[in-house]
């Protein structure tokens, strides 16, 4: 991956991330029309019924600042996809690794698009409701997290492993 991608991978992602937790463009501004308001998509998993509590709370106006919000969100999730293929690019030698590493980062980044979508069409349609989508959605953002955590637990075992390997003398440093 060139360094000016992962340039702007790497800023973006942190750009995106102080734009969403300390700006009137995220959290904050969302719970201005609502002080209950918890973001969705960081919830591991939600029923449909707290999709329409949290459209139902914020109102006219909320669901109008959601709605800015999610486009700040596509922006971090490219942002986050980059910076989850250049730590596969970094610090990942296994092929056989490497892909399932770069399949469990697109997948998530997949998850979370279609998150957004979903939550994206539902505040536009609201109040009528779309029960199919509104049942999907918690799952879509359940194997988002799943796909995230397993990608994290991927790429912690491929720095502890070879580090346990050189300390007990095997491997390329140290081959018995």
């Amino acid at each position: 991956m060139k360094k000016t991608v992962r340039f702007i991978g790497v800023i973006g992602f942190v750009i995106c991330l102080l734009l969403m937790y300390t700006t009137d463009l995220g959290h904050s501004g969302m719970q201005k029309h609502d002080a209950d308001f918890n973001l969705l998509d960081m919830r591991f998993h939600y029923s449909a019924d707290d999709i329409e509590d949290a459209l139902e709370g914020l109102g006219g106006g909320g669901r109008a600042a959601y709605r800015n919000f999610w486009l700040l969100d596509y922006a971090f999730i490219a942002c986050f996809l980059i910076v989850m293929l250049s730590a596969i690019n970094r610090y990942v030698h296994n092929n056989r690794a490497k892909k399932a590493l770069t399949a469990l980062a697109v997948a998530r980044a997949g998850f979370d698009i279609a998150e957004n979508s979903f939550l994206w069409a539902l505040s536009g349609m609201y109040p009528a409701h779309n029960a199919a989508i509104a049942a999907l959605c918690p799952w879509i953002t359940t194997l988002k997290f799943i796909c995230l955590y397993l990608w994290v637990a991927g790429i912690a075992w491929t720095l502890i492993v070879p580090l346990i390997k050189r300390k007990r003398g095997i491997g390329p440093t140290g081959a018995q």
